[in-house]
């Protein structure tokens, strides 16, 4: 029983040694009396806008095309005699410039026998004429005081021979026209796409032969989000710039700009992207020429080639446009009133490069700008203005 306690008295008095050891000095000891509250308030940068009109573009990437493409027809059957240089892919050619000639010598012929059917209707209507009046006289003599019936004055044969004399100055009429078709033009300036008539080819009337597009008739496709389409709404008549890579250029030039309008909005969402698309005109005037030194820089844009576009919207009278740093949360922005922070969820109309513009609103002492840690509404803070 003593050797138990003895070693009982030894472990405790071992613990008791290792708890004083563990203990902490008086170098460790906290020194409360530095642990006094020494926060201080959040530095924040702000901002004082002043409200303003602005005007915020869209930009998109868009295709040069054609309206429309034109079937080269011939209205006369006839040989090819002669074929233009122009008249290949990819030649340019002015309104009313000969493209192809069809052999003549038919024509010139028809030609002259209408207007030969027209010398002798004329002489067989001064014929009846004659036999009518003719006719008169003796009816007078005969039957005095009585008028001449019309079968006894010739009426009806002078009536059918003017008939004649006017259809064979009609028939004369359509072989000019005839004639005047075997040199093949287009009212307008344009340019080749397809050709297969050759010299000697036979051409059949009402069967093609070429296509090609006018100058006029080039313009900018272009797909858009719903969104953007109405942040420019409405977009018929709006400005846009089109930038075009020196590559698609004639050779020599730089990079473009050129200026389009947006002419028409498509009717409908396109089903697989449900994007709309709107089509621009180029504002430079195409004239009636169609050689290249004379050309727009718009109709040496081969279709198919891609541009990007900025299109300008309407203006915003009323607004800020804050720096994208300002744009907290689910674009919200922080407020300073009253050395407070406060939370406002402005009504936001689309962003530029490095900056998003929204609706004038009340902002206290400033709107902040940069992230503040531990942000909360009401959270006392320090401002630092950084300019409007």
């Amino acid at each position: 029983m003593t050797g138990s306690l003895q070693i009982l008295v030894v472990v405790v008095l071992i613990l008791a040694a290792l708890i004083f050891a563990r203990g902490p000095d008086s170098s460790e000891q906290p020194d409360f009396t530095m642990m006094t509250d020494t926060t201080t308030k959040p530095l924040v940068s702000v901002v004082r806008p002043e409200p303003r009109s602005t005007t915020l573009s869209v930009s998109v990437t868009g295709t040069i095309t054609v309206r429309n493409r034109v079937a080269l027809t011939p209205q006369i059957t006839g040989r090819v005699a002669a074929v233009s240089p122009l008249l290949r892919p990819g030649g340019a050619f002015a309104a009313g410039e000969q493209l192809l000639r069809i052999e003549a010598r038919d024509f010139q012929l028809a030609l002259r026998q209408a207007q030969a059917d027209i010398a002798n209707a004329i002489s067989t209507l001064k014929l009846r004429v004659a036999e009518g009046d003719a006719a008169r006289q003796n009816y007078a003599i005969l039957n005095p005081g009585e008028a001449v019936p019309p079968l006894v004055a010739k009426v009806p044969q002078i009536e059918q021979a003017r008939a004649q004399l006017a259809a064979a100055r009609a028939r004369a009429d359509i072989a000019a026209l005839d004639l005047s078709r075997t040199r093949f033009s287009l009212p307008f300036a344009g340019r080749i796409t397809s050709n297969t008539a050759e010299v000697g080819q036979l051409l059949s009337r009402g069967q093609p032969f070429a296509e090609a597009f006018a100058l006029d008739s080039v313009e900018v496709v272009a797909p858009i989000a719903p969104d953007d389409l109405a942040r420019i709404a409405p977009a018929e008549g709006r400005v846009a710039l089109v930038h075009v890579d020196a590559a698609s250029l004639p050779a020599g030039s730089r990079n473009a700009s050129l200026t389009a309008r947006v002419e028409r909005v498509s009717a409908e969402l396109d089903e697989r992207t449900r994007f709309a698309r709107i089509y621009l005109n180029f504002d430079e005037p195409t004239g009636r020429a169609g050689r290249e030194r004379e050309q727009p820089l718009s109709a040496s844009l081969p279709p198919g080639t891609f541009v990007d576009l900025d299109i300008n919207g309407p203006l915003l009278p009323g607004t800020f446009e804050l720096p994208d740093a300002a744009d907290q949360l689910n674009g919200q922005v922080w407020v300073v009133t009253d050395g407070k922070l406060s939370e406002r969820t402005p009504v936001m109309h689309g962003r530029r490069q490095g900056s998003f513009v929204v609706d004038a609103f009340e902002y206290g002492t400033g709107i902040v700008i940069g992230a503040v840690p531990a942000a909360r509404e009401g959270l006392e803070v320090d401002t630092a203005e950084l300019g409007t």
